[in-house]
């Protein structure tokens, strides 16, 4: 078997794992989660610049060497706008603002954060970016009006960084 037959073979065997797992054309899961992080961008709508990825305030030590490197490695196109959300403002988000203790598993973090990119007024298509730790592997999901139309899936956090800008670029410049 040459290359390309298992290039095409692997090709082959992502795209029945999309469809299998949020089948084809519009899923009510991944609208639900597409309008979730679609309410959460409106409401940082004022804050987003073309562009340039912005962040919160209240990030660690850790996470802030972490939003270094994504600033300094993720360039995109000002078609394009993007939010660093580190683990600490996840936990915050999900329990602290509710009223709810952080439960343990969540303070030592799976991951260094998500990114996500959208268009400055309109929230049609999100990238995704989830910088997660090993067992995990670091991925990038790309949604459209209530569907998942790309999935990339990386060995590490760095290869997903380096790569990020291409992505974004690939969903918002033809667009």
């Amino acid at each position: 078997m040459n290359q390309s037959s298992r290039d095409d073979g692997l090709l082959a065997h992502i795209d029945q794992t999309i469809s299998d797992r949020t089948g084809v054309g519009p899923n009510e899961m991944i609208r639900g989660w597409q309008s979730l992080l679609q309410n959460l961008l409106e409401q940082l709508g004022p804050h987003l610049r073309p562009s340039h990825i912005v962040t919160f305030h209240t990030l660690t030590q850790d996470e802030q060497h972490v939003f270094q490197r994504i600033t300094e490695n993720v360039r995109f196109s000002a078609t394009a706008c993007g939010v660093y959300l580190s683990p600490s403002v996840r936990n915050q988000l999900m329990y602290t603002n509710r009223g709810e203790e952080i439960p343990d598993e969540a303070l030592v973090a799976p991951d260094d954060g998500v990114l996500l990119f959208t268009r400055k007024d309109t929230h049609e298509t999100i990238v995704n970016a989830l910088l997660a730790h090993a067992p995990h592997a670091a991925a990038v999901d790309v949604y459209e009006n209530g569907r998942l139309v790309a999935g990339f899936v990386y060995n590490t956090i760095d290869e997903c960084i380096l790569d990020l800008g291409k992505v974004v670029d690939t969903f918002f410049l033809s667009t």
